[in-house]
C-alpha cells in the first residue's frame, strides 16, 4: 500500500472545475461566487447531510439525490444559503439543477446543488441562471477557483490531494464558523478516480467523518447546510486499502484547515479525553469543553483557568467520579483525582498556553472509551466577524 501526497494537488480523471461572479449577495463583490464541478461519465455518489432538523433546500435534494446514488455535475453557490425558504427554495434550486442540465447535456437529477451563506432569503435565480454558460464553457482544471468560490468568511481555499498508484483523490472544502457538524462539515467534496464499490465509499466517507468532522467545534453552530459529498469516476483500478487510507487523510486533512481558519481564531487546540466507559461518552466530555464559551476565552488569554474545563466535564451528562479526573495543559499537570495537581506551577501553564497549538489531556477513569477534538480559543475577532456578517 502506497500512499503519496503531492505538493502539487492531483486532479483524478473525468473530472472539471469552474467558477463566476453572480454577485449572489448583491454587495458587488469582485469574488467568485459560484461554481460547477462536472464528471463526464456517471460518476457514484455518497454523502452524508447536517442532523439540524432545519434543513436548507439543497440539503434536502442531495438526500434524495444520494439515495439514487448517481451524479454528473455539482452546483455550489456561496453568498446565499436557499434555507428556510420553503417551497420555493426547493423549486429555485431545481430550476437551477435543469438549467444545468440543459447546458451539458444531462439529466436534471443528475445535478447535486450545494449553498452555504445567508439564511432566509432565496437565491437570485436570474443572476446565477445568467452565469451558467460562462461556467459550462470555462470547464478546466483550475479547483481553486472552484474552492474560492464556495468560501464565505473563509480566509482561504481548503483543497487536499493524495495519489495512489495512479487513482487520485481530491478533497475541497469551506468553512470557517458555525462549526459544530453532527454528520459531516460545512460543505465539502470528496472525487476520486478509483474504481470502489458504493458501499465502500460510502462506509469510508461515514467512518472518516466520525472522527474528522465529527470532531471539530469553533462555535457550537450546526449549520442547516452541513454536507459532505464523495463522487468516484471510476475509471483506474487500485488496491482499495490505499484508497481508503487516502480518502481518510484528504478528509482529515481538510478537517484541520477548518479548525485552522476558524473565525478570529488564534489557537488551535486538541482535547484528549481517555478513561470513559465508552467512546461516546469520551466525545461528549471532549465536545462540551471545547464548546465552553469559558474555556475558550481563557486559552484565548492563556488563563491558566483550569476549573472552568472542570466545571464542563461536570456538566457533559456523563456520569463520571470527580475524584478520578485528571487534567493535563500541554503537558503539565493540573489537576489530580478532582483536586489541583501538586507541584501545580500556574507560571509554567501560562506560558504553555501562549503557544498557538494546545493540547489538553483528560482522563475521568479507567474505562478503554477515548476521543479526539479539535477546536480553537474565541477571541474578540470572532464577535467582530460575526457581528458584521449577516448570516
Amino acid at each position: 500500500m502506497q500512499v503519496l501526497l503531492r505538493e502539487k494537488q492531483v486532479i483524478p480523471r473525468g473530472f472539471s472545475f469552474s467558477a463566476a461572479n453572480a454577485d449572489i449577495d448583491g454587495t458587488s463583490s469582485p469574488k467568485n461566487d459560484i461554481g460547477l464541478l462536472y464528471c463526464n461519465t456517471k460518476a457514484s455518489l455518497c454523502g452524508v447531510f447536517t442532523r439540524n432538523r432545519v434543513k436548507a433546500a439543497p440539503v434536502l435534494i442531495g438526500m434524495d439525490l444520494v439515495k439514487r446514488g448517481v451524479v454528473r455535475a455539482v452546483l455550489a453557490n456561496s453568498g446565499n444559503a436557499n434555507a428556510c425558504t420553503g417551497e420555493a427554495g426547493l423549486d429555485d434550486a431545481k430550476r437551477l439543477m435543469a438549467a444545468v442540465a440543459s447546458r451539458l447535456k444531462i439529466d436534471a437529477d443528475e445535478v447535486i446543488p450545494l449553498s452555504t451563506g445567508v439564511i432566509g432569503v432565496r437565491l437570485p435565480v436570474d443572476k446565477m441562471l445568467s452565469k451558467l454558460d460562462t461556467l459550462a464553457r470555462g470547464l478546466g482544471d483550475n479547483v481553486d477557483t472552484f474552492a474560492r468560490s464556495m468560501m464565505t468568511t473563509d480566509t482561504f481555499p481548503k483543497i487536499a490531494s493524495r495519489k495512489v498508484g495512479q487513482a487520485c483523490i481530491l478533497g475541497v472544502a469551506k468553512g470557517s464558523g458555525m462549526i459544530a457538524p453532527d454528520m459531516a462539515t460545512t460543505l465539502a467534496i470528496v472525487i476520486t478516480d478509483a474504481i470502489m464499490e458504493r458501499g465502500d465509499l460510502e462506509r469510508t466517507i461515514k467512518d472518516a467523518v466520525r472522527t474528522t468532522f465529527n470532531a471539530i467545534t469553533v462555535d457550537g453552530d450546526t449549520s442547516t447546510n452541513d454536507t459532505l459529498i464523495a463522487l468516484s469516476s471510476n475509471m483506474l483500478h487500485a488496491e482499495l486499502e490505499g484508497v481508503e487510507k487516502a480518502i481518510f487523510e484528504v478528509i482529515q486533512e481538510l478537517s484541520m484547515m477548518v479548525v485552522k481558519d476558524g473565525e478570529g481564531a488564534s489557537k488551535v487546540v486538541r482535547i484528549n479525553v481517555s478513561g470513559c466507559d465508552t467512546d461516546e461518552e469520551a466525545r461528549k466530555v471532549g465536545k462540551t469543553v471545547g464548546n465552553s464559551l469559558l474555556v475558550k476565552t481563557a486559552l484565548y488569554g492563556s488563563d491558566p483557568n483550569w476549573g472552568r474545563i472542570m466545571a464542563a466535564i461536570g456538566y457533559s451528562g456523563v456520569d463520571i467520579d470527580t475524584g478520578s479526573v485528571s487534567i493535563h495543559i500541554s503537558g503539565h499537570p493540573v489537576v489530580e483525582r478532582g483536586v489541583e495537581a501538586g507541584g501545580y506551577k500556574e507560571e509554567d501553564v501560562r506560558s504553555a498556553l501562549e503557544g498557538k497549538d494546545i493540547h489538553i489531556d483528560i482522563s475521568v477513569g479507567s474505562g478503554s472509551g477515548s476521543f479526539t477534538i479539535w477546536t480553537t480559543d474565541l477571541t474578540h475577532k470572532y464577535v467582530d466577524i460575526n457581528a458584521e456578517y449577516r448570516s
